[in-house]
């Protein structure tokens, strides 16, 4: 099977939420079952950031699944620097390095503007979140250390109950010229 990563269309909008809640899905296998069930991305968000082109699907080439979207990652420029706000595949189409891929173009995304960093949130504990974040290359950012936006990102996880399922943390990568 083949992929490709491309920039989303409003009519993929429709799509995302399925593949960010099938994704979810594995956090009830670790007892994270309000995570899994937590609400996806609205089609509203995912519209906006189509039209602002923050938002990328990956989206299967070949094989039974030709044409459906399998993937979504969404970014946003936050404290000046580059967002990595949402990455997700479908358990269905996992270990083919989509993510890694989508990451990829948010980072050229980024770059392209100018900035030096891209930064994320993200559990500490889940072993598919930091550690797969710090093998592309990300680090653990002490929270103090962060800018003011990506502050009010953690304060609004903290608000909607986010650190209840266990530990958070800002992770950040030079990129572009910053690195």
């Amino acid at each position: 099977m083949t992929y490709r990563v491309r920039l989303a269309r409003a009519a993929d909008a429709q799509l995302l939420g399925a593949v960010e809640r099938a994704a979810a899905a594995r956090f009830a296998e670790i007892g994270l079952a309000r995570i899994a069930q937590g609400r996806p991305t609205s089609t509203a968000e995912y519209l906006e950031a189509a039209a602002a082109g923050r938002l990328w699907v990956v989206e299967a080439e070949t094989g039974e699944d030709a044409g459906a979207v399998v993937g979504v990652a969404i970014a946003d420029r936050l404290d000046g620097e580059g967002y990595l706000a949402e990455v997700a595949v479908h358990p269905a189409h996992a270990g083919h390095r989509l993510a890694a891929r989508m990451i990829a173009a948010v980072e050229t995304w980024a770059a392209g503007l100018g900035c030096r960093t891209l930064s994320l949130t993200t559990f500490r504990e889940v072993p598919w979140n930091r550690r797969y974040y710090e093998r592309l290359g990300f680090e653990v950012l002490d929270e103090a250390a962060a800018g003011p936006e990506l502050q009010a990102i953690r304060d609004k996880e903290r608000a909607r109950g986010v650190d209840a399922n266990g530990p958070r943390v800002c992770m950040v990568k030079r990129i572009g010229k910053g690195s």
